[in-house]
């Protein structure tokens, strides 16, 4: 996988960082597996897992993150250092502040259900960061037990490359697929309240006590369960880091890359466009729109770029 390009203010500061550690024989490497107020649980190379607080002007450290510790500073753990990051699972909540979510990740699932019905903006939004930050993206269908894909998500998505996962932990079916994919991987999973997430991270880790919500009968969403990120490591090798639910997500659209990069089929459509710079809003020789009226391109797929589009512009 390409690693993600760091921004000129990342690197000075990854150097600055490894210049001022230069040397020292207190320090050692470790792995973020949780981030709680301002501590973070690493596990050190021996698998021992210890508390640390940060360092001031780190920046964000989340789950995934590799870091260097300092263990011999007043009888504490400190973090000191983020060793440089393959990519970042970010998202901007509703204040309009960047959230980092997990780092280091190969494989992204996105969680769905057949109830509540599936939010194919929210999983677009998802794709999306996947896309911008070169990560592989998954899609599991939960609870295939009350229904089938009624909503036509394997047959929008498969062709495009997204493998669909459709799972239920009540018959089993399709879990001993997903365990198999996560072997040998980082993986996240991610997703709204009420899919189920915490219920197959249970089903796949036994040995840890996951909490577990019932859905409101009035609006079929799940309560927030997660409340923090977590790594947990599988038993046949691997580690997935649970997220907490959300009502939505709205990605962090990177500096340089049009939207359409996010979009695997209008991205290699656009190449045929009159315009190099088309937007595929109402443009002359669009190939992207003679794609979405001749069927070749899903309505509801398009739709959701214009939306974010949409948001982009009024931002």
């Amino acid at each position: 996988m390409a690693k993600r390009r760091l921004s000129q203010q990342q690197q000075k500061r990854i150097r600055g960082a490894q210049q001022a550690l230069a040397g020292s024989d207190d320090l050692q490497q470790g792995l973020v597996i949780s981030h709680q107020g301002g501590q973070v649980l690493v596990e050190l190379e021996s698998t021992e897992v210890i508390t640390c607080k940060i360092k001031s002007n780190l920046g964000s450290i989340v789950c995934g993150d590799r870091v260097t510790i300092e263990t011999a500073t007043r009888h504490e753990n400190r973090v000191v250092a983020i060793l440089p990051r393959d990519n970042l699972l970010r998202r901007v909540d509703g204040f309009g502040q960047v959230r980092s979510l997990a780092a280091n990740i190969s494989r992204l699932f996105v969680c769905l259900a057949v109830t509540p019905e599936p939010n194919l903006f929210l999983l677009d939004q998802y794709l999306l960061s996947a896309e911008h930050q070169e990560m592989e993206a998954l899609i599991v269908l939960n609870k295939i037990d009350l229904g089938e894909d009624r909503f036509g998500i394997a047959e929008i998505y498969q062709p495009l490359g997204y493998q669909v996962v459709e799972t239920s932990v009540i018959t089993g079916r399709g879990m001993d697929v997903l365990k198999q994919l996560l072997v040998s991987n980082i993986s996240v999973f991610s997703g709204v309240s009420g899919v189920g997430k915490s219920s197959i991270i249970s089903w796949l880790l036994p040995q840890h006590t996951i909490k577990i919500a019932s859905i409101s009968s009035a609006n079929e969403e799940g309560r927030h369960t997660t409340r923090t990120s977590r790594l947990y490591h599988l038993p046949e090798g691997g580690a997935l880091i649970d997220t907490p639910g959300v009502r939505g997500f709205k990605p962090l659209i990177e500096s340089g890359l049009p939207l359409s990069h996010g979009f695997r089929e209008i991205h290699a459509q656009a190449d045929h466009c009159r315009f190099h710079n088309c937007l595929h809003l109402k443009e002359p020789k669009c190939a992207v729109i003679e794609a979405v009226e001749a069927g070749n391109i899903s309505r509801i797929r398009y739709q959701n770029y214009l939306k974010l589009l949409e948001q982009i512009e009024v931002s």
